[in-house]
This record gives C-alpha cells, sequence and structure tokens, in this order.
C-alpha cells in the first residue's frame, strides 16, 4: 500500500525535440530514472520532460544543478530552455501517470509508432505497427534524425538487404528496416541499457531473434558476427564526431555497391562531413534535412 503522506517533487522542463536524445544521455549520466518526455505528434516541435523525487532526496541545491545540466546542455546546441517548474504533487505511480499523453504516431507513408499498451487506430490499419515500450529508454522516434531515417526507409524500402544498425538505442530503426522487407539486422550499441531496450521493443513486434540480431559493442561485432554476405545498408543515427570516429571502418562490413545512412548530424555539419567521407571514396548520393538536423546517404564501390 502507497503512503498517503509521501510527497514527490515533479520536474517539469518544455524543450526543444532535437535535445531529446541529448537529455536521455544526461539522465542516464545522473542515474535519473524517474522521467517521461511526453510530446504532441501534430505540434513536435517541442517535448516536455517529467522528472518524479522523493521530496526528501533532492535538496535546494540538487535542483539547481540539475537545472544547470540540462540548461548547459542546450547550450551545446545554441538553444535556449524555457523556465523550467517544480511542483510537489501527492505520491503517484510516475511509472504510468506519463502514459496518459503519447500518442499513436505516423512518420512517412507507411510507418506507425504505436504506445505498447494502445490498440490501432483505425485510420492506421493499413501502416505498417511499431510498438514501443519508451519507458525502457533511447527515444520514440519522434526526433527529428530518426524521423529522418525512418521515412529515408520508407522511401526505399530495404527488401531482402542485411542491415547494420550502429548505435541501435531503442532498435526502433532495426525494426522499422524489418517491417519494410529486410531479411535481417545486426544491431550493436556500446550501451547496455540500449541493448535491453531492442530486445523488449524486438518481442513487443514479434521480430525473432535470428532476424534482428544484437550485440553489446560496435562495428567490430559485426564485423565478427555478421554472414558471409556482407552488409546491404548500414543506419548510423550518431552523432557527427562519433560517425567520423566510425566512418574509416564502414567498409570493413559493407558490401559491393552498398549504402550507409548517416543521420544525427546538424545542417551545418553537412560540408564537414562530406569533406570527411569524399577521400574515403565514398559518393554522396542524397542529402535530407528536418528542422536543424540532416541525413546523408553515400555508397562506394568497393571490390
Amino acid at each position: 500500500m502507497q503512503n498517503s503522506q509521501f510527497r514527490w517533487l515533479r520536474f517539469e522542463q518544455e524543450f526543444p525535440v532535437e535535445l531529446e536524445d541529448s537529455f536521455y544521455w544526461l539522465l542516464s549520466n545522473l542515474e535519473i530514472h524517474r522521467f517521461s518526455l511526453e510530446h504532441d505528434p501534430i505540434e513536435n516541435l517541442t517535448k516536455t520532460l517529467f522528472i518524479w523525487i522523493p521530496s526528501n532526496e533532492c535538496s535546494v541545491r540538487e535542483q539547481e544543478s540539475l537545472v544547470k545540466s540540462l540548461i548547459s546542455l542546450a547550450k551545446t546546441f545554441d538553444l535556449t530552455l524555457a523556465p523550467c517548474k517544480w511542483i510537489e504533487v501527492k505520491d503517484e505511480d510516475w511509472s504510468l501517470s506519463w502514459k496518459k499523453s503519447w500518442k499513436p504516431d505516423p512518420i512517412g507513408k507507411s510507418i506507425l509508432i504505436l504506445p505498447a499498451w494502445l490498440d490501432v487506430p483505425e485510420k492506421f490499419l493499413e501502416r505498417k505497427i511499431i510498438r514501443l515500450d519508451p519507458g525502457s529508454a533511447f527515444g520514440t522516434g519522434s526526433h527529428p534524425s530518426t524521423r529522418l531515417c525512418i521515412e529515408a526507409l520508407d522511401n526505399d524500402p530495404p527488401v531482402g538487404q542485411v542491415i547494420a544498425d550502429i548505435g541501435c538505442g531503442s532498435g526502433i530503426l532495426s525494426i522499422a528496416a524489418l517491417k519494410l522487407g529486410a531479411k535481417s539486422t545486426f544491431s550493436v550499441d556500446i550501451d547496455s541499457l540500449a541493448i535491453s531496450a531492442t530486445r523488449i521493443n524486438a518481442d513487443l513486434n514479434d521480430i525473432p531473434e535470428n532476424l534482428l540480431n544484437f550485440f553489446l559493442g560496435s562495428i567490430e561485432e559485426i564485423e565478427a558476427n555478421m554472414p558471409t554476405k556482407k552488409i546491404d545498408l548500414v543506419l548510423c543515427n550518431i552523432l557527427a564526431p562519433v560517425i567520423k570516429l566510425l566512418g574509416p571502418d564502414f567498409e570493413k562490413i559493407i558490401g559491393h555497391k552498398g549504402k550507409v545512412i548517416l543521420s544525427g548530424l546538424l545542417v551545418e555539419q553537412i560540408e564537414e562531413l562530406k569533406d570527411f567521407f569524399l577521400p574515403l571514396g565514398w559518393q554522396v548520393l542524397e542529402i535530407k534535412t528536418k528542422d536543424q538536423w540532416a541525413l546523408m546517404v553515400l555508397t562506394q564501390d568497393l571490390p
């Protein structure tokens, strides 16, 4: 039985959607786990972060430190945050209360991101459904870089292809690729929580283990576990500095005329990434942008 005298502090912070992945990273580093991110798919330029903290576990100094950390992170992207709120609330099931406002989210012409506890709305019955448990970790598909990737897969379905998903997070891109006809995926992340989230979301979507293969690690794990036939398509939705660290090793796993979809880069980083990959023998096939974020499709004729 819950203690009716128990009190929580509920922190509320509206923020631009492009900060979603960075906020997940920061909250994980701060070991804050009682949180949710709420958004409206129709008005998806901003989201709201909710954090629940027992009132006897958070001093004024700790509250100020949290706010400063969020503001500082936003500043690294030249973004500002609206004033936050601290509200004292009665005991509540914080892990369920945020579910009230997360809605089915159509992406592209054929994908629907669906909260795992909801039925498919009749108007979306013809779409390919990706059920997610957003409480597990690492995003719900609302971030512009993730939407760019899903739209790219939707516009050019990877039918029969073997996919590598580097930095798989919640597994949403791997699941989308399989829903759109991919033969199999090899999904990696350096965070064990991301691998757990991918496993949970694969189960929610009834994806067989032999189709969605996931490993803790990076490109070396894909190279060690992929089939004789090399990868047809690499998905890499990671920030630009990490993309540059991984880029020279893409050719170890990708097959002849294979493609790489890069996202997670800012629009102003497009030329920087082009200048990095062109000397490595890659050709730029396509560039798409959404808000401040960009997607780049590369190919390389390898022997």
